[in-house]
């Protein structure tokens, strides 16, 4: 048996490995960290860069770097305007005959071995004799002028050329051009070979521009072709500037196909994210950060080349990722970067499309309901943990057990008992209930009530017994507390006693109590039993006492003075109250008595959870720690992303209004009659309206309706004002801010408060995806 089981448990072994390694492994790597082309600008007419460093540095391709001896150029662009060359030319002009200057000719090889060619002159209508090759300079046509003058010839002059030649540059980039495609990229970048002057035919586009560079030094003085990026001496330290703005990496520019200058920052990724995550996330949570840096990075990798037809990967806005430069950069935002460097999300071993949103409004939607192309790991989520684990991070808890009731009349004696018990009231139970209210307080307990309420009247102690709690010894102490000596027997008549003692029992009264009982019917503070009866032999219950309490502490105005505040999220247990623009921590007594509003009542409970903007009241005791605390709900929404300024807002619209929206991304409605919401994807997001107008009816689908109207978000609801059978306005109310795809940012912010890590946040987001070291 044991060795069938060995054999079955290797078996077993060997076919799970087997199975394990048939799965394919897909791994994402880059061999280095990359450069990003952000688009800065794509309409200047001329740009300043400067540096705080000692001298700009600037590179075109295929060509050395220059240091530009100045701190400080401006660049624009021109037409271009090919160089010009002198050539120097040795003639013997104004000879009389062709026979002359034919002669001359000849001498002139005959003497010096030099060529010589006779040629006519036709704006003088004479001839002349060419001595020797062209000379690139006044040097070489000084020499031959002056080997000629020995051998006698001394009538020569030096006749001065210009030519008007190509570079290679230029027949390079009218080649670029027609190669290019729809590429609006004007300026040269790519090798050229030799960047000597080339004579020869014009193979030239004649609409070239060229990139003007001026400083104040010579070295800083020049044009070029090809696009040119400036730096720093020492990047790191003195980065770039753009019209006064730093950047990390360096400033390209180039011509493009309006004639203008695209500016582009060309940055290695890392320093690119130092300037995207404090302005896509700011808010001070680390892991959160570290999931935007995170998605952010992914977003980055995914998307290089988007922008390739104009010359870069993505602008620094929405529209790819919001990037502010150097000015931005913060310290938790570079700690974020730095400790995940070069980790991205993957999906089947490539990097994923990260969007992410500001406020999802408490779920995110499925990417296909909104963009024209769903991924499968681009689902709608929940923005908040599984079940109760969402307010584990925010629950605060007492030792005390909460009241056990079936009578709904005793539930504010517990509050009641309660406040009393924080302000020195004796309390005999661990656990309040209704046998404990309907049974008669012991002497310790009557003893400690009566001589609180005597403290307050300024009384002496009573002297407890067990007949104390009875109705008529009762009377006699409340009446000494309350009214002077005599008071009740003095002022009023038989009469009066008798109006106020007209119930069944009241002959059960004896006459020296009479009085008392009746006053204190009259004032409010005794009452009677529902069925006309006093009971004066019976004593008071708890519940009947703590009631006799009330009405005295209402009526004296000394009912328990609640503090009040606002909660801040609890913090690992921690009662926190806003103070200001921050939040203080609060000692809690772990018997604290902790109540909650569920409707309109406070209920005990042994728990609650804090996930800010609670209004809460509370006692403390003499230490300052909160011994009673009830909290009444915030109405706001309990998702991670509650902290959202975007947490829900109301837009209204006439009629008018929505079709003038509607018409511009749906044409031919004609008159608007109605809007309705045909569809709805998994947040209960609008994903297709149906518009009814004059011309029939039309569809709107995904994330344009929420272009089309012009809302914060596409979590809505809408609601129709009539007039008779015609709508003439639309509310639309609604949840959030963003296209709700992918990572909710002030989700991860609440998650991170919750002490969720960045993996998790990022996988909670992203259905399926794995996090992966890329370089």
């Amino acid at each position: 048996m044991n060795i069938r089981l060995s054999l079955f448990i290797a078996l077993l072994f060997l076919l799970t490995t087997q199975t394990i390694q048939a799965i394919p492994v897909k791994f994402f790597r880059l061999s280095s960290e990359p450069l990003i082309r952000i688009g800065l600008s794509t309409n200047a007419s001329s740009v300043s860069i400067a540096t705080g460093d000692t001298s700009l540095v600037a590179v075109s391709p295929d060509e050395p770097s220059k240091l530009l001896a100045t701190t400080r150029v401006t660049v624009s662009a021109r037409a271009y305007r090919p160089p010009e060359i002198e050539d120097y030319r040795i003639e013997f002009p104004n000879l009389p005959s062709q026979a002359d200057a034919n002669e001359l000719a000849n001498d002139i090889r005959n003497s010096t071995g030099e060529t010589a060619i006779a040629s006519l002159d036709v704006t003088t209508n004479t001839w002349k004799v060419w001595a020797g090759s062209v000379k690139d300079t006044t040097e070489d046509a000084d020499a031959l002028k002056a080997k000629l003058a020995e051998k006698g010839f001394e009538d020569a002059v030096t006749v001065v050329e210009k030519k008007t030649v190509l570079t290679p540059d230029a027949v390079a980039l009218s080649q670029q051009l027609k190669t290019a495609g729809k590429s609006d990229v004007r300026s040269l970048v790519q090798s050229t070979g030799s960047s000597q002057p080339t004579v020869g035919p014009p193979a030239v586009d004649p609409n070239l521009r060229e990139v003007i560079v001026n400083g104040g030094a010579p070295a800083a003085q020049y044009s070029s072709l090809k696009s040119v990026a400036f730096g720093s001496v020492n990047e790191r330290f003195n980065p770039v500037k753009l019209n006064g703005k730093a950047y990390r990496g360096k400033i390209e520019v180039f011509v493009n196909a309006r004639g203008t200058l695209t500016v582009v920052n060309v940055v290695p990724l890392e320093d690119y994210l130092l300037g995207v995550v404090p302005s896509e996330l700011g808010l001070p949570q680390l892991e959160a950060q570290k999931a935007q840096a995170v998605a952010a990075r992914t977003y980055a990798i995914a998307n290089i080349g988007t922008y390739g037809k104009q010359g870069f990967d993505m602008v620094p806005t929405v529209y790819s990722q919001v990037y502010l430069g150097v000015s931005i950069e913060t310290k938790m935002g570079t700690q974020a970067v730095q400790q995940t460097r070069g980790i991205v999300a993957t999906y089947q071993g490539k990097p994923i499309m990260a969007y992410f949103t500001s406020t999802c409004g408490g779920r995110t939607e499925d990417g296909g309901n909104i963009f024209e192309k769903g991924e499968p790991y681009l689902k709608g989520v929940e923005c908040s943990l599984e079940g109760h684990k969402q307010f584990d991070p925010f629950t605060i808890r007492t030792s005390r057990p909460p009241a056990k009731l079936r009578d709904e009349g005793n539930l504010e004696l517990v509050r009641l008992m309660s406040q009393l018990a924080s302000n020195g009231f004796y309390l005999s139970t661990s656990q309040m209930t209704d046998e404990w209210f309907e049974g008669v307080p012991d002497q310790n307990e009557m003893s400690n009530w009566l001589n609180q309420l005597a403290t307050r009247f300024g009384k002496t102690f009573p002297n407890v017994n067990r007949d104390t709690a009875k109705p008529i010894e009762l009377a006699r102490i409340i009446a000494g507390f309350i009214y002077p000596p005599n008071y009740a027997d003095t002022l009023m008549s038989d009469s009066d006693v008798n109006y106020q003692l007209s119930f069944d029992d009241a002959g059960e009264i004896p006459k020296e109590r009479r009085a008392d009982v009746a006053a204190l019917l009259r004032d409010g503070y005794f009452a009677i039993h529902p069925d006309l009866t006093l009971k004066p032999s019976r004593p008071f219950t708890r519940a009947k006492m703590l009631r006799l309490i009330r009405q005295i502490y209402v009526k004296k105005g000394w009912l328990p003075s609640l503090q009040a505040g606002t909660a801040s999220a609890s913090a690992d247990g921690k009662f926190m109250l806003k103070a200001g623009k921050t939040s203080r921590p609060m000692v809690l007594r772990p018997d604290v008595f902790l109540f909650r509003q569920f409707g309109n009542a406070m209920y005990p409970v042994r728990e609650a959870a804090l996930i800010g903007g609670e209004q809460v009241n509370y006692l403390t005791d003499p230490t300052g720690a909160v011994i009673y605390l009830e909290i009444k709900p915030t109405e706001g929404t309990t998702t991670a992303e509650n902290m959202s300024p975007w947490e829900y807002w109301n837009k209204s619209l006439s009629a008018g209004d929505v079709q003038s929206r509607l018409s511009r991304y749906v044409r031919g409605i004609g008159t608007l009659y109605d809007v309705s919401v045909t569809k709805v994807g998994y947040s209960r997001r609008p994903i297709e309206l149906q518009i009814v107008g004059s011309n029939g009816v039309k569809i709107l689908r995904g994330g344009k309706i929420r272009s089309a109207l012009r809302l914060p978000e596409q979590l809505f609801v809408m609601n129709k004002r009539y007039s008779g059978t015609t709508v003439t306005n639309y509310t639309f109310t609604g949840r959030g801010w963003g296209h709700g795809v992918g990572m909710c940012q002030y989700g991860a912010y609440g998650m991170a408060k919750m002490g969720v890590k960045y993996d998790e946040i990022i996988k909670h987001y992203y259905t399926g995806v794995q996090l992966t070291k890329a370089y």
